[in-house]
């Protein structure tokens, strides 16, 4: 836990937002240790494509008063990550933070003033999903692919620009070598990749 919010974890819960007597009917959150009663809470469930996990979507709306507090939730939900859990039903959730806006109804904020903060969090995946044995070797292909093209470029700007060649007679050359050796390269990458699965 950082400085900031070791020093401050009391006071967060000091200010504890809307008094006991006000929560009826909202949804209590705990979220990186500090309490929160809030309202319009809403979930639902998401696939996350790259591993077809279910994954939480929630969103909550709470209010403080005052510039002071406002500052301080603002600050704390700066943070890119969060351990959330739901009271009601006491589940644990490790979240990433999608996006925190406020309102007030003032030209600016001062010590009454009542923001309201709305916060839209997403569940973490467990893990990313491991790429299989094919999958590895089209990535590795497209990177090898995307260096060659990369390397030829850069070749052929150093080339141009030190004149060693004119207009198209470096594509020229290219076409000339392709008919030549095409079928010959082609055919030893493809007899050395046998040699490595065997």
């Amino acid at each position: 836990m950082s400085f900031f919010f070791r020093e401050n974890r009391e006071s967060f819960k000091a200010r504890r937002i809307n008094r006991d007597k006000e929560v009826i009917g909202l949804t209590q959150l705990i979220i990186n240790d500090v309490e929160f009663n809030v309202e319009n809470f809403e979930e639902k469930t998401i696939t996350h494509s790259p591993t077809g996990e279910q994954l939480k979507k929630i969103g909550f709306a709470f209010s403080v008063i005052g510039k002071k507090d406002y500052n301080l939730y603002d600050f704390f939900f700066e943070s890119p990550d969060f351990e959330l859990t739901i009271v009601d039903t006491n589940e644990k959730l490790k979240m990433k933070n999608i996006s925190h806006s406020t309102f007030y109804q003032a030209a600016e904020i001062s010590d009454d003033t009542k923001v309201v903060f709305r916060i839209k969090l997403q569940q973490e995946p467990a893990k990313e999903k491991e790429l299989t044995k094919d999958q590895k070797l089209m990535v590795n292909a497209v990177n090898e692919v995307v260096l060659s093209r990369v390397r030829f470029k850069a070749l052929e700007e150093v080339l141009e620009e030190k004149g060693v060649f004119k207009g198209d007679e470096l594509f020229d050359k290219i076409e000339k070598v392709t008919k030549r050796d095409f079928e010959t390269l082609k055919k030893e990458i493809l007899d050395d990749k046998e040699e490595i699965n065997m």
